[in-house]
């Protein structure tokens, strides 16, 4: 797995446990894709037109970026993982943007 930025990691250490046991979990199938957001303030949630109720403002979600085929395989792996015999899955998966500027797969947890 390439080595995460310091914004990475710093994204990763604003998640909560179950959340980046699934993160950890997808960037293992996904190498090549980047963390570009995680726990967001209400403030910044804002600013980038996140829902009220975004899971983002809970440390509970992740925007990842990279290639569309690389977002889209990891958008399908995400729905199969699972970390632990009673866990569901995901909440949201999302590819958004697809083909643009700002393409990104959006997943909580």
């Amino acid at each position: 797995m390439p080595s995460r930025t310091y914004a990475e990691q710093k994204i990763l250490r604003g998640l909560t446990p179950h959340t980046l046991a699934h993160v950890s979990q997808l960037l293992e199938v996904a190498p090549l894709l980047r963390l570009s957001s995680g726990r967001r303030t209400a403030q910044r949630n804002r600013e980038v037109g996140g829902s009220p109720r975004s899971w983002h403002l809970r440390g509970r979600a992740v925007d990842l970026i990279g290639p569309e085929w690389d977002l889209t395989r990891a958008a399908g792996e995400a729905w199969a993982l699972r970390v632990g015999h009673h866990c569901t899955g995901p909440e949201e998966v999302l590819l958004e943007y697809l083909g643009g500027p700002r393409q990104h797969l959006h997943v909580a947890w």
